[in-house]
């Protein structure tokens, strides 16, 4: 007859096989998991240029320190004979099953924060041609407009159609405005047998109704929306009308022998880029009246200077960010680093600030932000590898939305005043991003031609592996 063992090793032995078989089932698990990032998610053969799944390097250490546990502890439990009790075993079997929850919460730690498709809209056909852009609606439903050749479509937050306006019958759309203050946007059509365009409409952004329509020969370059204003030119002057009812406030010529390039209309300034006989000049012309208050003739490069901001007024030449005074007077320029006038990623004005991407001795693109009080350089925000800068955004937070692409596709948020990453980046997932797209909150809206590509989709949370 057995002798029974004392109560405190029987005990100190079914301690010691739960923990063989905790520590077991956390190796297979962590074990597994390197197989499938190994496999499944990394992008090269090996761990170089930022192809090596995030965690993946402290993931296999850990699989490695719960298998030497777990042999450890299988020795011991053998040693003393804890197997024998059936008892124990269940005990066992039931702590290893519970172990593998906080396991798996240490691998979810270890890799990150990660977003993958959530809904999306069925693609369309590529007969309209490239997307002309899109416009936020209201930011607490999700709302967003996307514009085409053929006509313009509201989103509603769950990404089906909330409201379409087609371009008229033969016509086109042509441009429209980068904002929509007191939520209207503005367009710039083609009616048939005229070029393009000539045909202002203002429309209510949250209804997909059209407030006024203008018929306006020779329109040149997209409109733009600011404070009550409507602002277009045409070919021989610069219009503002009233943004609501439509009605023309001023009518500004242009002066003789100027071309038009880009207008920007802002509360209390309207900014003319055109050019003349003394090269590209930029014109200043006053909101209430649009009697011209001040010109600076704008340095000019291999890039064509842009309009940054009307309010305050800012502008880039030659790589150079100009903020000027009431007066005209540039209040400072941003030596370095250099601001380019075309790329992938689109400038960000937010407040006084503008964030755009710059070039670091042509290896990788950082994200700079300059103050549009007196053009200082705020800072330099760099990224991993040779990542570049697909798409910039303002969160409803106030923070700054970075998507970078490299080995892989991230989600920033940064700190507008230092470009400070809030937390880890978010690896978003098996996403299918053309070259031009917009970022709203998780809502990305695609810009490119690519009929394969869904016009807009929907990211969220990663469930599982």
């Amino acid at each position: 007859m057995d002798t029974p063992l004392p109560l405190v090793k029987r005990l100190r032995d079914h301690v010691r096989l739960a923990a063989a078989c905790a520590f077991s089932a956390v190796a297979v698990l962590y074990a597994v998991l390197c197989v499938k990032l190994t496999v499944v998610d990394m992008t090269d053969g090996v761990c170089d240029f930022g192809g090596c799944p995030r965690g993946l390097g402290s993931l296999v250490l850990w699989a490695l320190a719960a298998g030497l546990a777990a042999g450890g502890l299988w020795w011991s439990a053998v040693k003393g004979r804890g197997y024998r009790s059936g008892v124990g075993w269940t005990v066992a079997v039931a702590v290893a099953l519970v172990a593998l929850w906080p396991g798996w919460l240490g691998f979810s730690w270890l890799r990150g924060p990660h977003m993958d498709l959530f809904s999306y809209q069925v693609p369309q056909s590529a007969e309209a041609g490239k997307p002309l852009g899109s416009w936020a609606g209201d930011p607490a439903t999700g709302f967003v407009i996307r514009a085409r050749a053929d006509g313009v479509t509201g989103y509603n937050g769950e990404g089906r159609h909330g409201w379409g306006l087609p371009a008229p019958a033969g016509g086109a759309v042509c441009a429209m405005s980068t904002d929509t203050p007191s939520d209207t946007g503005l367009l710039t059509l083609t009616t048939a047998g005229s070029g393009c365009g000539n045909r202002l409409v203002a429309v209510d952004i949250t209804s997909g109704k059209q407030r006024w329509t203008k018929d306006i020969p020779k329109l040149v370059g997209k409109p733009s929306a600011g404070g009550s204003l409507a602002v277009t030119a045409t070919a021989d002057a610069v219009v503002a009308y009233d943004l609501v009812t439509g009605a023309e406030r001023w009518r500004s010529p242009l002066p003789a022998g100027a071309s038009a390039m880009e207008v920007a209309a802002g509360p209390d300034r309207v900014l003319l880029l055109a050019r003349t006989d003394k090269g590209v000049e930029l014109f200043a012309l006053d909101a209430r009246s649009g009697a011209l208050t001040w010109r600076f003739v704008m340095p000019v490069g291999y890039e064509s200077p842009r309009i940054v901001s009307a309010s305050p007024a800012a502008a880039v030449g030659d790589g150079r960010l100009l903020v000027f005074d009431d007066a005209g007077r540039p209040r400072g320029e941003s030596e370095a680093p250099y601001v380019p006038t075309t790329g992938g990623a689109e400038w960000l004005v937010a407040g006084d600030v503008l964030y755009a991407s710059v070039p670091e001795r042509e290896q990788r693109e950082l994200l700079a932000a300059f103050s549009l009080k007196d053009g200082r350089h705020l800072w330099t925000r760099a990224f991993d590898h040779d990542w570049r800068i697909r798409a910039l955004a303002a969160d409803r937070t106030g923070r700054i939305a970075v998507v970078t692409e490299g080995a892989y596709t991230h989600l920033w948020h940064l700190d507008p005043g230092t470009g400070k990453p809030a937390g880890e980046s978010t690896v978003l997932r098996g996403l299918r991003l053309g070259e031009s797209f917009a970022l709203y909150g998780r809502t990305f809206v695609n810009l490119d031609d690519d009929a394969r590509l869904p016009p807009i989709f929907d990211v969220a949370p990663t469930i599982g592996w």
